[in-house]
């Protein structure tokens, strides 16, 4: 199921961040893998010394959501940042955005300018809801606004 909704996930290059981590999260918990965005359980033993039951099911679960989360995310990112991430040792899917965060958060000119375009593009279709329209017009306008970039009044 993760795979066929990643046909909605835009390639990580650097650039989208924005969209590309809102995205992920959205898919990662639609599709049931929200596990792997915590941290891995960990194991508690009886008073033999041996592993319960119930905390090593829960291991082998994050292990197992994490690794076909992460897996799947790899593949939706860009060969050079690729190399970048598996440098850098990033094994679990909350390592992978929280470095994909701290790498790429700074806002380019091409971003902004990609935001303005996108603004100036949409468009309220007859006869439809306007409010994912709404929606994603003011999703632009607050990040343009946390980015330091003012939209002028006039426009």
């Amino acid at each position: 199921m993760f795979s066929q909704t990643l046909n909605y996930l835009y390639t990580f290059d650097g650039h989208n961040l924005a969209n590309w981590d809102a995205t992920v999260y959205y898919i990662i918990n639609a599709t049931g893998y929200h596990m792997a965005l915590g941290a891995q359980p960990s194991l508690t033993f009886d008073e033999k010394g041996n592993k319960t039951e119930d905390s090593h099911k829960a291991c082998e679960n994050w292990e197992d959501q994490n690794a076909k989360a992460f897996g799947n995310l790899m593949l939706q990112i860009f060969l050079d940042i690729r190399k970048l991430i598996v440098q850098a040792q990033k094994k679990s899917t909350k390592d992978l955005l929280e470095w994909s965060k701290t790498q790429y958060s700074t806002t380019t000119i091409s971003a902004a300018y990609t935001d303005v375009i996108a603004i100036n593009k949409l468009f309220i279709p007859g006869n439809c809801d306007p409010t994912p329209v709404i929606d994603k017009l003011c999703t632009l306008f607050t990040r343009l606004e946390d980015n330091k970039l003012i939209y002028p009044e006039p426009l």
